[in-house]
């Protein structure tokens, strides 16, 4: 679904016409004019025209993705990782929960079967009681 979305950049309102989310489109308006404001003031004192401003103002959002181009790229390796850890680890607790399962009816059987094995044995007949 598209968006219309009502902008300042600059100082000007603009439409933008997009399929993210609106406030997705106003942080890229807010950063953009964040990054022309830059340019105006580190260039305030030298004369450059609209496009050269436009340029340098590409210039320092592309600089901006390149800096963080690899950290991102390392988190989304690390990320896939992570993943796959966490899928054996989800795997391994299954069996486990599974093998402790088992454990606990194979005990509930031993201890019914204790029961019917248990012998009343005359107090005479035993001598020494082993802890």
């Amino acid at each position: 679904m598209e968006n219309k979305v009502n902008v300042v950049i600059n100082g000007e309102i603009t439409t933008v016409v997009s399929t993210e989310p609106v406030e997705h489109v106003q942080k890229l308006a807010h950063y953009a004019s964040k990054k022309i404001e830059e340019v105006a003031v580190r260039y305030s004192k030298v004369m450059i025209s609209e496009r050269q401003r436009t340029l340098l103002v590409a210039l320092n959002i592309s600089d901006d993705y390149i800096k963080v181009e690899p950290e991102l790229k390392r988190l989304t390796i690390e990320n896939e990782a992570l993943k796959k850890e966490n899928v054996q680890t989800s795997d391994e607790n299954i069996k486990l929960t599974e093998l402790v399962k088992g454990l606990r009816q194979e005990l509930a059987k031993l201890r019914d079967g204790a029961d019917d094995k248990v012998v009343s044995l005359p107090v005479s007949t035993v001598r020494k009681v082993v802890k």
